[in-house]
């Protein structure tokens, strides 16, 4: 069986958040991981994907620790501080869920999950910016060019993606750029993406009316 270390000590690493409780691996531990997996890395992302499984099937405590156990078998596995984020922005802590998604976007090296992960930051960081004080206005427009700029480098990589059309559009609506959201929007749905949140495009056409 898996397990821990007897006692291991918590700690936290630079990039991770302090909600994040991360503990030393256990030899044991890594040794029957490489065993069972052929090596550090491999076993790494068997435990994040097992990490998504759980994740997706609302196991958020189990998922945790998968990832944590793969980030203890490979520090560098993007897919760990994508799935860090996920659960930390279930959590509402959305500034920290937006950081380990950046340190997600740094380490990523497959290209066939980049776009997805910048849809996912574009998304947050549109969030974080509807979240914040609208007095601060200097603070929210910076969050929307993040916002922006993580869509449209994930634009430029599959100009295809509905999903990205759409989250791009529903950011455009918070930010007030009607006839920006507009064109996404209809790539979006030109695409055949998934529908739209309830009344989102009805809100849109009072702001706006539909051009052709």
């Amino acid at each position: 069986m898996l397990a821990f270390a007897e006692a291991p000590p918590v700690y936290n690493e630079p990039g991770v958040s302090p909600s994040i409780p991360l503990k030393n691996a256990d030899e044991d531990f890594v040794r029957a991981s490489v065993a069972k997996y052929g090596s550090r890395t491999s076993a790494s992302k068997a435990f994040a994907a097992q990490g998504w499984k759980l994740l997706r099937n609302n196991q958020r405590e189990l998922a945790l620790q998968d990832f944590i156990r793969a980030w203890q078998l490979n520090d560098k596995n993007y897919q760990v501080f994508w799935g860090f984020g996920a659960i930390l922005s279930e959590q509402g802590k959305i500034k920290e869920a937006i950081e380990q998604l950046e340190i997600a976007r740094e380490l990523n090296d497959d290209s066939s999950q980049r776009v997805q992960l910048l849809t996912d930051l574009g998304i947050l960081h549109s969030e974080y910016a509807s979240r914040m004080p609208p007095a601060d206005q200097l603070g929210r427009a910076h969050r929307f060019v993040l916002a922006n700029n993580r869509f449209a480098e994930g634009i430029e990589i599959d100009q295809n993606d509905a999903a990205s059309w759409r989250a791009w559009a529903i950011s455009l609506y918070a930010q007030e750029r009607y006839s920006e959201a507009w064109i996404k929007a209809k790539r979006a749905l030109d695409l055949k993406a998934e529908p739209f949140p309830s009344g989102f495009l009805e809100r849109l056409r009072e702001k706006m009316p539909e051009s052709d």
